[in-house]
């Protein structure tokens, strides 16, 4: 089974159930909704069609829902997009135009008493580069650096310069208590700087009564130096290299990636890794040898899981993307050394639940167990065992349907949902029937499961059993 998951971005390309469904037949373990692009009507009809659809399927999949931040968007054009050359003149102004190849609107007058002339502006991910020019009352011209294609309300970015904007904006309130009104299992925020950021988005969460888990997405130079805070403070970490590419010097970014992912897995929080991984599928039937390396290279450093963006929210070729993501997933995890690496590094556990997750990886490499299985009625146990990367496939049985989902998003851990046992030889009974009908493992073979007992006692996973499976 693969380990590694794959996020997909809903978008144009892939808004229909037909199209949902293919996706979680190639593998999609998580649909992300994009709320900077849409509006709340548009994404209630996408959030249903992901949750029918994998009704349908029987398969979990975790919604996510990325709030705007505070990012800094541009208007619209009058088709749509311009392309820009290098040593174009190009003005953003704060007035609401309509754009065209000389002008677009950029409603932020803020920015007027922060700019400075000479100021970098990077376009669409740092594809287009802009420098200041002149700064006048109501706009601010710029000339083309790097030139290219520029669309409808794409995202500028303006290194090391924050406004002084809330976090949470009149916007990203509504998309908060849109997500916690569909109870969604994840709420991605963008552009995390600090601690107070997250801090500003739970008490937004918990306004609306939610029980989401947040993934901070890491996007600035302030984000990367805040990383051991922001990490303690949210459930895990997404490696957002499009702006961050901006803010730093690109050749520094896999080092950074590197060491997020690192601390992430030390930190037993989830880490995905996102931005341009198979960025020429959005035109091309096949992904470069780089961005294959790419790919395959976070799953090296053992990331919880990889993102597609435009590849399947807009591209030509959405399905194959998701497709090939999961092929070079599934080819490079027969190659990465589990067990080993991470059961050595990681032997200083202080928490109950961490010894047992721990003495559970170790157990399943001392006896060669074919899975691990843990029966968990909030997830946190297969959470932790998921944080030492073994070998052993996962396997969560929950009867909660909400945990069914949010464990898509769980590095190695299969979720199965079933009926509350009340025994526990009911429950390994039950454990030796999931391994054989997932076919991790035959008669005669051992596994791990962890339990709470007594069994009626909530909440406590405080047992190891070596099965032998009937």
């Amino acid at each position: 089974m693969r380990k590694t998951k794959i996020v997909c971005t809903i978008g144009p390309s892939t808004n229909s159930f037909e199209k949902i469904v293919e996706l979680l037949r190639a593998g999609m373990n998580v649909a992300r909704l994009n709320m900077s692009h849409g509006d709340l009507t548009s994404h209630q009809e996408t959030l249903n069609l992901v949750k029918r659809a994998r009704e349908y399927m029987k398969l979990p999949c975790a919604i996510m829902v990325d709030t705007c931040g505070p990012e800094l968007r541009i208007g619209t054009f009058k088709d749509h997009r311009v392309e820009l050359k290098k040593g174009d003149k190009f003005i953003f102004t704060v007035e609401d135009v309509v754009g065209d190849s000389g002008v677009v609107s950029c409603p932020y007058p803020a920015l007027l008493k922060v700019l400075k002339v000479n100021q970098k502006i990077y376009a669409n991910n740092g594809l287009l580069e802009f420098v200041v020019k002149e700064i006048t009352k109501r706009e601010f011209i710029c000339r083309v650096s790097v030139g290219g294609v520029l669309s409808d309300h794409k995202s500028i970015s303006i290194p090391h310069i924050r406004l002084p904007l809330p976090y949470v904006s009149e916007k990203d309130d509504k998309n908060i208590e849109f997500a916690v009104r569909n109870d969604v299992e994840y709420i991605s925020a963008s552009f995390v700087s600090n601690k107070s950021d997250l801090d500003a988005l739970k008490r937004t969460i918990k306004k609306y009564g939610g029980r989401q888990e947040i993934i901070a997405k890491i996007e600035s130079l302030e984000g990367i130096n805040n990383l051991d805070t922001i990490i303690d403070a949210c459930d895990g970490i997404m490696v957002a290299r499009g702006d961050m590419g901006t803010e730093i010097a690109i050749e520094q970014i896999p080092a950074v990636q590197k060491n997020m992912i690192a601390h992430c897995i030390a930190h037993a929080k989830k880490v995905i890794v996102a931005t341009e991984m198979l960025e020429s599928m959005t035109t091309q039937r096949r992904p470069t040898r780089a961005e294959t390396t790419d790919v395959a290279q976070a799953i090296y450093d053992k990331s919880g899981a990889t993102m597609l963006s435009g590849e399947t929210a807009s591209g030509c070729y959405p399905i194959e993307s998701c497709d090939t993501m999961a092929k070079i997933a599934l080819a490079t995890e027969k190659m990465v050394s589990y067990d080993d690496e991470f059961l050595c590094n990681y032997t200083s556990v202080n928490k109950s639940l961490s010894a047992i997750a721990y003495s559970a990886c170790a157990s399943s490499r001392a006896v060669g167990a074919k899975a691990i299985l843990c029966f968990s009625d909030k997830g946190k146990t297969a959470d932790a065992i998921s944080r030492f990367r073994p070998k052993a496939d996962i396997v969560a049985v929950t009867h909660d349907s909400y945990t069914f989902n949010r464990l898509a998003l769980t590095w190695g851990v299969t979720p199965v949902l079933a009926n509350e046992q009340k025994t526990q030889e009911e429950m390994l009974a039950l454990a030796s029937t999931v391994a054989k009908n997932l076919k991790l493992a035959k008669t005669g073979d051992k596994i791990i499961v962890t339990l709470g007992l007594p069994i009626a006692l909530k909440g406590t996973t405080n047992a190891i059993h070596i099965l032998e499976v009937e």
